[in-house]
């Protein structure tokens, strides 16, 4: 029996004739019949709407929340993978160049039998290699800070003082 009235609820919320015919004098009709006017059953729909969108929204955000979180979450797992590789091929990198410089020096000293050209050959290399990584360095630093956006902000300060003038 408890099936039965649980079907019949269902089946009377699917169909809008039946709520028309509900015998329940407490919930007023949507024909406005038993209401002060349709004022409050506009008021009660717009203050429906407000919840639903209320509700919509709230989820949103937390979902927005959690996707965020999930997304720093990852990006801070990458990074940390990134770090502890590049603390790898530094060591590494240093290793292919000194290597690198060795075998230019072992390959002087198969043409010219002379362990001394071989070893000055080696240390040229080096100091060849380090030079460029110098001057590399000194073209990037003027590359660092902000100077575009200083520029426009003491540009956009001087237009707003020149207005309060």
């Amino acid at each position: 029996m408890g099936n039965e009235k649980k079907s019949q609820a269902s089946g009377a919320d699917a169909d809008p004739a039946a709520q028309e015919r509900s015998p329940d004098q407490s919930s007023p009709s949507p024909s406005g019949e038993g209401s002060d006017g349709e004022g409050e059953n506009s008021l009660e729909t717009t203050l429906a709407r407000a919840e639903a969108t209320l509700t919509l929204l709230t989820a949103w955000l937390a979902n927005i929340q959690k996707l965020f979180q999930l997304e720093l979450d990852r990006t801070l797992a990458a990074g940390k993978r990134i770090i502890a590789l590049q603390l790898m091929l530094l060591p590494l990198g240093a290793a292919l160049v000194i290597s690198l410089c060795g075998g230019v020096g072992l390959i002087a000293y198969y043409f010219s039998q002379s362990i001394y050209l071989a070893f000055l050959i080696f240390i040229l290399m080096q100091i060849a290699i380090l030079a460029g990584a110098v001057i590399y360095q000194k073209r990037l630093v003027p590359l660092l800070g902000f100077e575009e956006t200083k520029r426009q902000v003491k540009e956009a300060l001087n237009d707003v003082t020149e207005v309060f003038k």
